[in-house]
């Protein structure tokens, strides 16, 4: 990981740079001069030069830091009540080594996922405390989980200026299925855990949170059964028509002339004469037909994320079924039963920082993430182009 810490100080350190390096005859104007910035004019008291561990302080003249630490500090109780603790042995010798200001400086060709910055040895236990800060940020950030930043600082961090040029992608949500069909909400590009950040995006910072996933698409319409028929003849010659076939029904009968002739010669003629005449009967059978299933809706698109780059179009619904005779000699007969309805299509992922589509089922479209998420941030600099995401 390509990270350079630069430190305003140390200062009083004996020799070298930067000045003062002095460690005798140290003055206050010398102390005043290094330390408090925004007035370098006028005499200074040793109150104002305690160290100031009080997080409301947004520019401390003594700010704590781990370089500060031999600095004494006021208490925490005499800060609230505005006066000054008894005792508490203040001495020039403690600024030896002091620091004014902490900055970490991070290398564009930085790829990290999930990228905890509590967790960076490069501040030296300094997130918490009230030296001013600030971390510039110019590699790739991602996660590929949507319950994990792709950059998260997880304690307070004070008086810290995140000065971003870089990228940092959050991931999309999953669209939704036939079991679970409400989309997964997209994740967070930057989460902030609380204290005082200021976020300064720069012209080609990108804080993109994921897309929402879509939801799944709702079922078909319901179809319904119709009218499978088969006709089929009977026939005898001379008798009574037999029986049509079981579930069948006689609906008609006729005449179909001669069915038999026989023979008869006399004095040398012969001739035919007609014996029997034949009779054909119709049976007709009807049953109603398979209803049609009702089919499913179609899958919700992944919502855009470091994860997914593809299609944010939801899958297509099923097409619907009509009704069909499970005997396939039957036909079903026009205008009898209704098909069943197309599934309806999924509904689209949302593309960086966007909820994902609603259908008509049940659930609904994930939520998109947010580009900053927590609390204790200002952001400067977000625009269009370098915020997807709410903050």
């Amino acid at each position: 990981m390509g990270l350079t810490v630069t430190k305003t100080g140390p200062y009083f350190n004996g020799s070298g740079q930067p000045a003062p390096n002095n460690q005798t005859e140290v003055k206050f104007s010398q102390l005043r001069n290094t330390f408090r910035l925004n007035n370098p004019t006028g005499s200074i008291s040793a109150s104002e030069l305690l160290r100031d561990i009080d997080t409301n302080s947004s520019d401390p003249i003594v700010p704590d830091a781990t370089e500060n630490i031999n600095i004494a500090s006021n208490t925490l109780s005499a800060i609230a009540s505005g006066t000054i603790a008894p005792n508490l042995d203040w001495e020039v010798s403690q600024f030896f080594g002091a620091i004014k200001f902490f900055d970490v400086e991070q290398d564009a060709s930085d790829t990290n996922a999930n990228f905890n910055i509590s967790a960076l040895t490069e501040f030296n236990n300094n997130l918490g405390k009230t030296i001013k800060k600030k971390f510039t940020l110019r590699g790739t950030h991602t996660s590929t989980n949507t319950s994990i930043a792709a950059a998260q600082i997880l304690s307070p961090a004070w008086n810290l200026t995140m000065e971003i040029h870089g990228n940092f992608y959050g991931a999309g949500g999953g669209g939704g299925v036939e079991n679970d069909v409400s989309g997964k909400d997209g994740g967070a590009a930057l989460s902030i855990n609380s204290g005082r950040v200021t976020v300064d995006i720069q012209p080609s910072g990108r804080i993109y949170g994921g897309g929402g996933g879509g939801e799944f698409g709702a079922d078909g319409t319901s179809g319904a059964a119709g009218t499978c028929r088969k006709d089929t003849t009977v026939f005898t010659c001379g008798g009574t028509l037999p029986a049509c076939p079981s579930g069948f029904t006689l609906i008609s009968s006729q005449g179909t002339g001669c069915c038999k002739l026989e023979r008869w010669c006399s004095w040398g003629f012969c001739h035919n004469t007609c014996v029997a005449s034949g009779t054909q009967g119709t049976c007709r059978g009807e049953a109603s037909s398979l209803v049609p299933s009702t089919v499913k809706g179609g899958n919700g698109g992944h919502g855009r994320g470091h994860n997914y780059s593809g299609s944010l179009t939801g899958s297509d619904g099923q097409i619907g079924i009509c009704p069909s005779c499970s005997d396939q000699t039957f036909t079903l007969l026009p205008g009898t039963g209704t098909c069943s309805g197309d599934g309806e299509d999924g509904g689209n992922g949302g593309d960086w920082g966007q909820n994902g589509g609603n259908t008509n089922a049940s659930g609904n479209g994930g939520q998109g993430g947010s580009a900053i998420s927590g609390s204790g941030f200002t952001v400067i600099g977000n625009n269009f182009n370098t915020v997807k995401g709410a903050i």
